[in-house]
């Protein structure tokens, strides 16, 4: 996962915009802004709709379609438009798009166009975009003779400025394309598209200018889906991921011209804010709304499970987990079996999750994290030859770090308790070796002197065989001098009826004594020790 998917804290949206309502004409923005696949989609959506004027969205359907080179759909398109609307000039202007591709003569078809809204400054625009789009070397004197004539019909119509800001955005001429736009905006403080494509052209070089520009026209164009999106994904590329949720939950709750991949933005953001429940029941309600085979399924279960292993849900993340391999026909990743085999070891199904880490591991061998895991439910799947197999090559790894060495010898102390006599003996002494190496380079380590003296306690044959002796006193010690004594006492009871005891049954009561004082320091309503220094103090 990359970095900025990951934020120690974020303030989610607690308000929601009124719902916004532009239908069709969001896809409109987004076409002017050459997202066409988002454009399509949401013409597609809206087409039906009592608002939609069909000619216009006909209009901009079959300029999509002939952007992406399919001239069968877009002529379909433009006739479609004509049909719904002889009156609208623009299908025209799409049918001699469509000629000039082919090679032919659009003016027929052109000049029918204007003949339909005389003196139209934006329609002559869309003339010259014909032009440029199907040959600007070819077509030069035509273009430049629209322009001229849309500024002789409105000098102040923005239209004709953006256009010749794309051209120079097509040469890389930033800084010319940066002033045609603005001058585009100034003339209409509300176009959306100046706005967006100066921002657009700002952003790489001064990203905080070009997202105060978006603040700007958010403020003239609440209504806009493109605007809130723009603005929302802007911020989240710059990482000023609080704001990116707030604007993300603002458009998505606000807009039904929203798309999978947003909201699946959204689930991201609410994972990183620490708001794990919220990040799954939004993936789960996002997976609710797409079909069978949508890609976008994949994405929600795999924000579903992370979210639910997050928040430490452990059944519905295995459920998630399930529903991603179900859905994704292969194509996961890492992380996907790492949180899988989580919740399988949480719900106490060790070899699944042996199986899950065994799979994570074979997508990225060289991640030591993997390995661990991998060694450590092995072991508590009762497979020792392949946790030590494992742990071994984290040890090779990390040149024996003192950690993995605690592991490994966990794995043995594990073994042992399944074990009897030699080999019992033997997997004990194994495990000795690791967590005495350990100790060599962390001697005062509480959770290693911990571990040592279980191992030792194992090692017991009888109850005064007293193995763990040394080791208790070493671990009280430790604690009872530590700054962080108070955090850390409930090791000493552990200790101080362990050593005790093993006084007790050797007779030396003078010592078990002096042992359970500091057991009752601890624990002073504890009866049974009252009555045993009673009785022995002496």
């Amino acid at each position: 996962m990359k970095a900025k998917f990951f934020i120690a804290t974020l303030l989610i949206a607690g308000a929601s915009l009124s719902m916004m309502a532009q239908g069709y004409k969001d896809g409109i923005e987004f076409y002017k802004i050459a997202d066409y696949e988002n454009a399509r989609v949401l013409l597609e959506r809206n087409l039906d709709d009592a608002s939609t004027n069909k000619s216009e969205a006909y209009y901009y359907l079959g300029m999509i379609a002939l952007q992406q080179k399919d001239n069968a759909l877009a002529k379909s398109y433009f006739d479609k438009g004509v049909a719904a609307s002889p009156n609208y000039p623009y299908n025209y202007v799409g049918q001699g798009a469509l000629a000039l591709k082919a090679g032919g003569d659009a003016k027929k078809l052109f000049d029918q166009a204007r003949k339909l809204s005389k003196k139209d400054a934006k329609l002559e625009v869309a003339i010259a975009r014909a032009y440029y789009n199907a040959n600007p070397a070819t077509y030069a004197k035509d273009i430049e003779k629209c322009i001229k004539q849309a500024r002789k019909y409105n000098q102040n119509d923005p239209d004709s400025y953006i256009f010749e800001a794309d051209q120079y955005t097509d040469q890389m001429r930033w800084g010319d394309a940066a002033g045609n736009y603005e001058l585009a905006y100034t003339l209409d403080p509300a176009n959306i598209e100046a706005y967006v494509k100066y921002a657009d052209t700002y952003y790489k070089e001064n990203p905080d200018y070009a997202l105060d520009r978006l603040e700007e026209i958010i403020d003239k164009a609440p209504n806009s889906a493109l605007v809130q999106r723009q603005l929302a994904e802007k911020l989240y590329e710059g990482g000023k991921l609080a704001k990116a949720a707030q604007r993300y939950g603002s458009y998505i709750s606000g807009t039904k011209n929203h798309f999978p991949k947003d909201e699946a933005r959204y689930c991201q953001l609410l994972l990183a804010a620490g708001e794990y429940a919220k990040c799954a029941e939004m993936a789960q309600k996002l997976k609710g709304t797409l079909s069978a085979g949508d890609p976008y399924r994949v994405v929600a279960d795999r924000l579903a499970l992370y979210g639910f292993a997050a928040a430490k849900d452990w059944n519905d993340a295995a459920e998630a987990g399930r529903s991603l391999f179900a859905d994704a026909g292969g194509n996961f990743e890492a992380n996907d079996y790492v949180f899988y085999a989580r919740a399988l070891d949480n719900i106490g199904d060790a070899a699944g999750a042996m199986a899950a880490y065994d799979k994570a591991v074979q997508l990225d061998p060289s991640n030591l994290d993997l390995i661990r895991g991998l060694a450590k439910s092995a072991s508590a799947a009762g497979d020792f030859n392949k946790a030590l197999t494992y742990g071994q090559k984290v040890l090779d790894a990390t040149n024996r770090g003192a950690d993995d060495l605690y592991d490994m010898a966990d794995v043995y102390f594990q073994n042992a308790k399944k074990l009897n006599g030699e080999e019992k003996t033997l997997a004990l002494n194994g495990g000795l070796d690791y967590i005495n190496e350990a100790l060599g380079k962390d001697a005062n380590n509480i959770a290693y002197l911990y571990r040592k003296a279980l191992i030792e306690r194992e090692k017991d044959t009888d109850t005064n065989a007293g193995n763990a002796v040394d080791t208790y006193l070493r671990l009280a010690q430790v604690v009872e001098t530590s700054p962080n004594r108070d955090e850390l006492t409930a090791y000493l009871p552990v200790a101080y009826s362990y050593v005790g005891t093993y006084y007790v049954n050797n007779k030396r009561m003078a010592d078990a004594v002096a042992v359970f004082k500091k057991w009752l320091a601890i624990e002073p309503d504890n009866q049974s020790l009252k009555e045993f220094i009673q009785q022995f103090d002496k």
